[in-house]
């Protein structure tokens, strides 16, 4: 075990948190001056860092300090490497910023003064194809610097964007951001080695999707064997062979899954069917509860609930307190805490996300309540 500093993503700062700690349940996340970083105990070459959708960056032997100038920062990066040394290999130097980055700190001149350190060091220089890379981060928010070695060579633009919902073989308006879904299934589900994802009201897929290309077993049930058949199309188009899809009712997973498969589950990932009521003639409340209380028979760990939601203004560096919660668009928030209550999932809290000007949705997370 060691100590690891994450950069997170801007686009969701608290919600990329909570994923973080989900993942890490054993990795003492420790949030740092800035709501994008974060310190956390973990080995360095974890499957989950690679499968967050809400981790940017990693130094697995970060430094994190107060902006106080170019020639102090130069002489703690100079110990720092009298210490981590470059291990033989050909490196780099990547700088970013979150935010507007420092005033009067110019990351080019930086990474060239680094460049030169590591050189004297006896170090190769490789800008195309390095070893490994040594990464510095300057954060508007708290006027500070993270340097150290880099996990995978450092920020890469979101994968995702090449999975959106929308270049999909078979698409609705509805479906989610592939990652929204991805954080919603790490959310629910934790580490790899928990367990698979439930996903019982599949749809066209998305969570399923982005838990098989995670590493994860994952089932997907839908009532509507056309949902079924498009959901397949959408795997195979994201480049998986496998068939996790099972034609079924959601308020009744037991009677849907091999007997083998039953109480295996790490977490439920749900985004109900509103606009599309594949259940027949049933109401959406009662279609919600029956299949929160059929989830709990068979999952051991966490729920992320998806639910549209009248406009708010964001609220990106943490939860939502309960005054701050937005109206929900076809049910109220006691119906939800109700349901909760009522079929045994334990409330713990939620986060906004906005869609657009008229139009946010809530991730809700709970998990099982103590069993006796």
């Amino acid at each position: 075990m060691g100590e690891c500093i994450v950069s997170l993503r801007g686009w969701h700062p608290a919600l990329a948190m909570a994923e973080l700690s989900a993942l890490f349940p054993n990795g003492n996340v420790r949030p740092l001056s800035s709501p994008r970083l974060a310190q956390i105990d973990g080995e360095k070459n974890a499957a989950e860092f690679s499968i967050s959708a809400g981790i940017e960056a990693v130094f697995t032997n970060g430094v994190h300090i107060k902006w106080s100038g170019h020639e102090d920062l130069l002489d703690n990066v100079d110990q720092y490497l009298e210490h981590n040394s470059h291990e033989g290999g050909s490196c780099a130097v990547h700088a970013w910023k979150h935010g507007q980055g420092i005033d009067g700190c110019s990351r080019t001149k930086l990474a060239g003064n680094i460049g030169g350190l590591l050189s004297r060091m006896d170090a190769t220089i490789d800008l195309e194809n390095p070893d490994t890379t040594f990464g510095l981060l300057l954060d508007e928010h708290s006027q500070t610097v993270t340097f150290g070695w880099l996990l995978n060579h450092g920020p890469t633009g979101d994968s995702s964007t090449e999975r959106r919902a929308s270049q999909r073989p078979f698409f609705k308006p509805v479906s989610l951001e592939p990652r929204l879904a991805r954080l919603a299934v790490n959310l629910a589900c934790g580490p790899l080695s928990n367990g698979a994802c439930l996903d019982p009201m599949t749809g066209t897929g998305g969570f399923t999707i982005e838990a098989v290309l995670s590493g994860r077993g994952a089932v997907g049930i839908d009532l509507d064997q056309g949902m079924i058949e498009g959901a397949k199309a959408n795997l195979a188009w994201s480049g998986s062979d496998s068939n996790p899809f099972v034609y079924g009712d959601a308020t009744d997973i037991q009677s849907v899954l091999s007997e083998n498969a039953i109480d295996t589950f790490a977490g439920v990932v749900l985004d109900p069917p509103y606009g599309r009521n594949s259940q027949g003639s049933i109401d959406h409340q009662e279609l919600l509860n029956k299949t929160l209380s059929s989830a709990m028979e068979v999952v051991h760990g966490g729920l992320a609930l998806i639910l549209p939601t009248e406009h708010r203004s964001q609220v990106l560096t943490r939860p939502l307190e309960t005054y701050e919660r937005p109206a929900l668009k076809h049910t109220s928030w006691e119906s939800i805490e109700g349901m909760l209550n009522e079929t045994g999932w334990v409330y713990k809290n939620a986060w906004y996300v906005s869609v657009h000007g008229s139009l946010g949705r809530v991730i809700v997370y709970a998990t099982n309540a103590p069993r006796g």
